[in-house]
């Protein structure tokens, strides 16, 4: 799923606060207290490591890179004007669809010797396993690995080029700050007071799986029970513009895991006058983006080139602008994991790539999830 919301949403949002702010006759701005600043050490940047001129010089003749994504044309668009600023003559052309749709997108065209991507980014875990399993995509090692974490190798030929968290947003006309749950286990018990004015993402969604997932692996039963103390009293979206739109508007007064990418828009657009988000500080879930060269790419060098780009610091940097949350040491980013580890501390970030076992398990997750939701 598109996890950041289009002009029209944020359009739609903007006025959506105004109208509740009007309807309580006034506006309350946000200090900053749970939030992440600049004002952190990122660290010492490691020396960068470009492909080989032999590769490059491909790239530059192959002079294109297709990459299908789940992220929207916002957030992907200081990345490709960054990296077509850097390799003048490859262009990058990017479709934007849900993971599902371009795993089945992928599947097609090859099938029948169609042009599809050379590159895919993805964040659901197991339809990228899957994906892997089937022989879909090149085992390709960017020499940048070397300087990254250990969990940046989520697959082979499958690295993370950010770690996006899933944080509780609310509407602070509605829950004065200082009443807003900074943990999912007090969200869980003030829910019972919030039937149906607590929202979520479905299941199916996999920003929501993904943070039930991670959450309830590193946590066990405990993490199981606080989820379903939520399930009867939490209404169910579809996607993150829906909830926030909600919420926006006063239908909803809490919503939790949503995906990061709200962050720069509330701090930053009229919301940041009704709502307020915070990292989860019993265990804020981060979810690997995977990205991946194809087998079938048709400009391979020009994708090996491009995920390169996505690992190196100042593609780090270029995501940062997009609304990801970069994890390369050196990468001045207010959104970076310094500095949502400022905030919740190195125990309570959900890193690490996959869960073990995360496809086998997932009927299962998905099973009782529903069960405690009453879906």
């Amino acid at each position: 799923m598109m996890i950041s919301l289009p002009r029209a949403r944020v359009c739609a949002l903007a006025a959506a606060c105004m109208v509740v702010l009007a309807a309580c006759g006034g506006s309350t701005g946000t200090d900053g207290s749970a939030k992440p600043t600049s004002s952190v050490d990122v660290g010492k940047a490691a020396p960068v490591t470009p492909l080989d001129a032999a590769t490059v010089a491909r790239a530059q003749k192959q002079g294109s890179v297709l990459l299908y994504t789940n992220a929207d044309a916002d957030q992907m668009a200081p990345l490709t004007k960054a990296f077509e600023a850097k390799y003048d003559g490859i262009k990058v052309r990017v479709l934007n669809m849900n993971d599902p749709q371009t795993f089945q997108r992928y599947a097609t065209e090859s099938a029948t010797g169609v042009r599809t991507a050379d590159v895919v980014m993805a964040t659901d875990a197991v339809e990228v396993l899957n994906f892997v399993s089937k022989g879909n995509v090149l085992d390709y090692k960017d020499p940048n690995l070397k300087h990254l974490p250990a969990y940046a190798q989520l697959a082979p030929g499958v690295v993370s080029m950010s770690e996006d968290p899933l944080v509780a947003v609310y509407n602070t006309a509605l829950i004065p700050k200082d009443k807003q749950p900074k943990d999912l286990e007090s969200l869980a018990a003030l829910s019972k007071s919030l039937k149906g004015k607590i929202g979520t993402t479905d299941i199916s969604n996999p920003h929501s799986f993904g943070a039930v997932s991670n959450y309830t692996a590193a946590h066990g039963d405990a993490g199981w029970q606080n989820i379903e103390a939520l399930g009867p009293n939490t209404g169910v979206e579809s996607g993150n513009g829906n909830l926030m739109q909600k919420l926006a508007q006063g239908q909803y007064q809490a919503t939790y895991f949503v995906a990061g990418s709200v962050r720069a828009l509330i701090e930053g657009e009229e919301a940041a006058k009704i709502l307020n988000y915070t990292y989860l500080t019993d265990g804020t879930p981060l979810l690997p983006r995977a990205v991946a060269v194809t087998k079938k790419a048709k400009s391979p060098d020009a994708g090996k080139l491009f995920v390169n780009f996505l690992l190196s610091v100042e593609g780090q940097e270029a995501a940062c602008e997009g609304g990801f949350t970069p994890y390369r040491d050196g990468v001045d980013c207010a959104y970076g994991l310094p500095a949502v580890e400022k905030v919740v501390g190195a125990d309570n970030m959900m890193l690490g790539g996959y869960p073990k076992d995360i496809v086998k398990n997932k009927p299962e997750i998905v099973d009782r999830w529903k069960k405690a939701y009453g879906r």
